[in-house]
């Protein structure tokens, strides 16, 4: 059986049992196996890959970056860091038009820089910041679109989930990626702002907000803005550390982990009960990740085994097209497949065909891991199946007089902000020198 038939036959079979609600690891082990044997044509040794790949696909010293920096992002949220960084953004922008809307978008892109996930984000501040923001009279598909919206910022900051995994199938260093996505992180937080802004001078009525009105005291309390200075110097320690040479990416997560333990006790929020949840919560996270990068190098071997991926790069020298039309087809993909599957899923399903092909034409896979989580994320805010868009829906139930509000309304809300991350993703791919400028 040619390898374009084997790979037709299980790239079918895994997308159809995926979306009938087949566990993905489950399903790319079980889709391997079968790809291995219709190959090889012996099914011993299918299981012996298997084996040779459960075996040494985590043992590498990086993957112990996942549990801690994990752990460092739930001890920072049981810190109370989200309320601290939400109120220090608030206050601080308490005499700007829109200021609430603004310090949502800050608040979520520092607190980014701890979690590590788009959807904690979401959930953390939909709690948070929806209420003050109907207080002020904003228009309520607004409010839950900026929490929807600014909650992408979670995967696109370091240090994120999706970089480590997209480190592990790649075989590029963590830290780089970390490095890599600082500034575009700081270009899509300044362009939600501005998009907020936008929005706002357009559809004034969608706010009733005085800045005058808002403030009991023309001056701003700086004992509030300066309270979680303890965590956002943990943030500069942890990912400037690896920046400047200082730490690994993997001592970072210790160092920031630690640090984050430290703030707990200070806060006095610190119990035996609440550690130990924390690092049930952090085990269940982390078994979940590593399973699942077992499975994709499994899924990685199966390809290459069968000879698909140098058959599509075979086919795409046949259409004679540039490059970057390639990499346009490969942003397009990652985009539809975010309509329907989950992030990690679309990385561990993608990448094992289009890094190769990426590596072949000379382009940075650094750069590319970026675009490609850019493009992902999308997928976040997009019928039918939007994470973030369904994680402020559950959320809103928890929110006085905001139960209400329908998925599309929070899918028309948070429009303008997948707007914003389309026509980011377009700047990232032609200018790549942004990512790759701290490097």
């Amino acid at each position: 059986m040619s390898a374009v038939a084997i790979s037709l036959i299980t790239l079918t079979l895994l997308i159809t049992i995926v979306l009938i609600g087949f566990h993905l690891g489950f399903a790319l082990m079980s889709v391997s196996i079968l790809g291995i044997y219709l190959s090889v044509g012996s099914f011993d040794t299918a299981i012996s890959v298997l084996d040779a790949t459960a075996y040494s696909a985590i043992r590498e010293y990086i993957f112990g970056v996942i549990p801690l920096f994990v752990l460092m992002g739930l001890l920072a949220n049981l810190s109370g860091a989200s309320r601290e960084l939400y109120n220090a953004a608030n206050e601080a922008m308490k005499h700007v038009k829109g200021g609430v809307g603004i310090a949502t978008i800050i608040a979520n892109a520092i607190f980014a820089a701890i979690t590590g996930v788009s959807i904690a984000s979401a959930a953390v501040f939909t709690k948070i910041a929806v209420p003050q923001m109907n207080r002020l009279g904003y228009h309520k598909r607004i409010s839950v679109g900026i929490v929807a919206g600014s909650s992408i910022l979670g995967m696109l900051i370091p240090p994120s989930i999706l970089m480590i995994v997209y480190g592990a199938l790649a075989e590029q260093s963590v830290g780089e990626l970390f490095i890599a996505a600082v500034f575009p992180g700081l270009l899509m937080t300044l362009a939600f702002i501005i998009t907020l802004y936008l929005y706002l001078a357009i559809k004034a009525e969608h706010i009733s907000e005085n800045p005058d009105d808002l403030a009991v005291s023309r001056d701003i309390d700086w004992s509030i803005v300066i309270k979680p200075v303890a965590i956002i110097v943990l943030i500069f320690i942890s990912l400037g550390g690896i920046w400047l040479g200082w730490f690994t990416p993997t001592e970072a997560g210790g160092v920031g982990s630690f640090g984050a333990l430290l703030i707990v006790i200070a806060k006095g929020q610190f119990t035996w009960e609440k550690l130990w949840q924390t690092l049930l919560s952090t085990g269940a996270t982390t078994g979940s990740i590593l399973f699942l990068l077992i499975s994709a190098q499994m899924y990685s071997k199966s390809l290459a085994i069968s000879g698909v991926v140098n058959s599509i790069q075979d086919f795409i020298g046949l259409l004679d097209i540039p490059n970057y039309a390639v990499i346009a087809i490969f942003m397009v993909i990652l985009m539809l497949l975010g309509c329907i599957l989950d992030s990690t899923s679309i990385l561990l399903l993608t990448m094992p065909v289009m890094v190769p092909i990426v590596a072949s034409f000379g382009m940075d896979l650094i750069w590319f891991g970026i675009v490609s989580i850019v493009a992902i994320e999308t997928g976040l805010l997009t019928p039918p199946f939007g994470l973030s868009v369904y994680t402020v829906k559950t959320a809103l139930n928890d929110v006085e007089g905001a139960g209400n509000l329908t998925v599309e309304d929070i899918f028309a809300g948070s429009s303008p902000f997948l707007v914003a991350m389309i026509l980011m993703l377009v700047i990232l791919v032609l200018f790549p020198q942004i990512t790759l400028v701290l490097l």
